[in-house]
């Protein structure tokens, strides 16, 4: 069964943002009293009386973005209203009905799609009384008032859609087997990579840097399988972001979107080089033990000069805490080696996922440890006793020895890479946790 989707649409700042975060009991939207914020379509799919829907933030009509990106959002939010079955057209009771509003209306009354007026902000008797003046618009039908500052409503509005659409059942809903972050310094091509994969113009792509700046969450289905890709604002330097800054806030959703994924479709531009900012990202990376590859796009614009051996070669000196980490060389524009890509992350994922036989993993540990012991702690040498995996996804060793404080950290980086070499662990990255007869432990990145 397919699931109905409901789109919040209106004006400038009247708080679509902050009602979407409200339904969804989380901060999704970022809110921000600047005009504007929102551009892509942001979607999240809720559960009420035992059914699903997807609900849909959208950008606000009339803005006039300092980007020249008016155009491109009102494609977008032109596109939520025709895919969904209900609108939730939301106003603000402390301006009141504004020309813009009007505007909305007629926009809005072009599709003939059922309508919920959702007045914000009402914050008090004084703007419950002034409800009325909404009227005009045209919407009196369904009219629910709700305060996003103070978290009234929910329960009200919830119920209003679930009387216009058709919940589909919970169990229908298509669980993601793999969730991919995409990320990557501005420009680098990756809403021109979503909109590929997903066949459709699914968030604004241009060539104004920094245009995506929510993490937008685009589900993909390929051969019954289906994919959540994480479209992440581009990242620019943070000693050019302010606490204030609409960036900082796209910066640290694009960390939220790199912890909850499964794997990191780094995208890099063929055409530059790498900078501070892939530095940053791969450092963030690592600390998470997220699997990555390195996705180099625009290959079309290098083709012939360059070759995927040079660029392996020159992303392992650049990132040798990932040098594991395997290479694609795409065009996302032409859909060159797009497929293979998302192929190639599965593996990923699937790597990441094996459990090493107890016998395989101390076998591979004496060899290591026959080749190069991890010295000695005040005249004494360190004795490595054996090794056990204790969880997937990253996977994750714990090598007993008799001196866990005393084994250093290039040991230990050397011990990792010793292993990928012996283990099909090849190319995702290895957790170590070192612990003595005692118990004593310590986390080793």
């Amino acid at each position: 069964m397919t699931i109905e989707s409901v789109a919040i649409v209106g004006r400038p700042n009247v708080g679509k943002s902050s009602l979407f975060n409200l339904m969804a009991g989380r901060r999704i939207s970022i809110v921000d009293p600047t005009a504007g914020v929102t551009r892509d379509r942001i979607t999240t799919t809720l559960e009420h009386l035992g059914g699903v829907f997807e609900l849909i933030d959208t950008g606000g009509h009339g803005v006039e973005d300092r980007d020249n990106l008016t155009d491109e959002i009102e494609s977008q939010i032109r596109m939520a209203v025709e895919q969904s079955s209900l609108l939730l057209f939301v106003v603000d009771a402390k301006t009141g009905v504004t020309p813009l509003d009007q505007t909305v209306a007629k926009f809005i009354r072009r599709f003939s799609k059922p309508v919920v007026l959702v007045i914000n902000k009402v914050d008090g008797a004084g703007q419950a009384q002034a409800q009325s003046e909404f009227f005009s618009l045209g919407f009196a039908d369904a009219v629910v008032c709700v305060s996003c500052t103070h978290h009234r409503g929910r329960a009200e509005l919830l119920d209003a859609i679930a009387s216009r659409i058709t919940l589909a059942p919970a169990a229908d809903e298509s669980t993601p087997i793999l969730k991919l972050a995409v990320v990557g310094k501005r420009n680098a091509g990756k809403s021109t990579l979503i909109n590929t994969l997903s066949g459709s113009k699914r968030v604004i792509v241009s060539d104004t840097p920094g245009t995506t700046r929510d993490s937008v969450d685009v589900s993909i289905r390929m051969d019954d399988k289906t994919f959540l890709m994480i479209d992440t604002a581009g990242v620019r330097r943070r000693s050019k972001m302010t606490s204030d800054d609409l960036e900082f806030y796209s910066y640290h959703r694009a960390q939220r979107s790199i912890r909850r994924s499964d794997v990191v479709l780094m995208l890099m531009d063929a055409s530059l080089e790498a900078g501070d900012v892939d530095q940053k990202l791969a450092r963030y990376v690592a600390e998470n033990f997220k699997p990555v590859i390195f996705v180099v796009n625009k290959w079309d614009l290098v083709k012939g000069r360059a070759t995927p051996t040079d660029f392996g070669e020159y992303l392992g000196k650049l990132f040798p805490q990932l040098a594991f980490a395997p290479i694609s060389c795409i065009s996302a524009q032409n859909n060159d080696n797009v497929i293979e890509t998302l192929q190639l992350a599965m593996n990923l994922h699937q790597q990441s996922g094996i459990r090493l036989p107890t016998a395989q993993l101390n076998s591979a540990v004496e060899e290591i440890v026959a080749l190069r012991g991890p010295g000695s702690h005040q005249g004494k040498r360190i004795k490595v006793y054996y090794a056990t995996q204790i969880d997937v996804h990253p996977p994750t060793m714990v090598l007993f020895v008799n001196h866990p404080e005393a084994v250093t950290e290039e040991y230990q980086r050397f011990f990792i890479r010793e292993l990928r070499l012996r283990t099909v662990l090849r190319e995702v990255p290895i957790r170590l946790m070192l612990r003595g007869h005692r118990g004593r432990q310590r986390d080793e990145a």
